[in-house]
């Protein structure tokens, strides 16, 4: 089985507004209207946030319910203040452990690794990317064909069985390798480690079990 990333970062790209079912973050822009953000790099929203230097609590719902929406009430549960003070913080903060540490440190709720994943990629479309189950273990795949040359399993779901019944690509310290690993890996391909983590989520929907 081949990745080729240009063709599944193509896929992603226009199956997006699709694959979202209609739900985008959303923004307050400059005159206090509420917009959403339909471009999965999130140009509008990222340029908006450096000058402003916060998330509003409506904001920063609006992506945790994209991202994963079975925590909405918990989201819905934070103050407008913990939202603003938080997210502040962390575009103030230059160390990136310590960024996603302030977002998953427990003063948001909701908030574990995937959402923090997104808060900071929307908030810096070039430096970070977002994680899930299907792109980790698509990484994890790459990884392995890549070093080997073939598959050892005998076929992709066989396989993502294997890495799912692993269950560490939520914590930290699995967050900042799968970082780093993709930040080497699209500096190879000249691409974003954005751009590369939509390529392996499109390649694992295609490929990988149907959840």
């Amino acid at each position: 089985m081949d990745f080729e990333l240009n063709y599944w970062l193509k896929k992603y790209e226009t199956d997006y507004p699709s694959d979202t079912g209609g739900i985008y973050p959303t923004y307050l822009d400059k005159n206090g209207i509420l917009r959403e953000e339909k471009s999965p790099y999130f140009e509008t929203m990222s340029n908006l946030l450096a000058t402003r230097g916060f998330l509003f609590k409506t904001e920063f719902v609006s992506i945790g319910r994209w991202k994963a929406h079975r925590q909405i009430n918990n989201y819905q549960a934070n103050s407008e203040e913990q939202v603003k003070k938080i997210t502040h913080q962390v575009l103030a903060e230059k160390d990136e452990g310590k960024q996603v540490k302030l977002l998953i440190c427990g003063e948001l709720k909701g908030v574990k690794i995937p959402v923090a994943s997104a808060i900071l990629t929307i908030i810096y479309p070039e430096k970070y990317c977002i994680t899930d189950y299907r792109a980790w273990r698509a990484l994890k795949w790459w990884q392995n064909v890549s070093n080997d040359g073939h598959l050892v399993l005998s076929g992709y779901e066989k396989y993502c069985d294997y890495v799912d019944s692993l269950n560490v690509y939520n914590t930290l310290q699995s967050y900042m390798w799968y970082l780093k690993s993709l930040r080497s890996l699209s500096a190879g391909q000249k691409k974003t480690p954005r751009q590369f983590e939509m390529a392996l989520w499109k390649f694992d929907e295609m490929k990988g079990v149907k959840t």
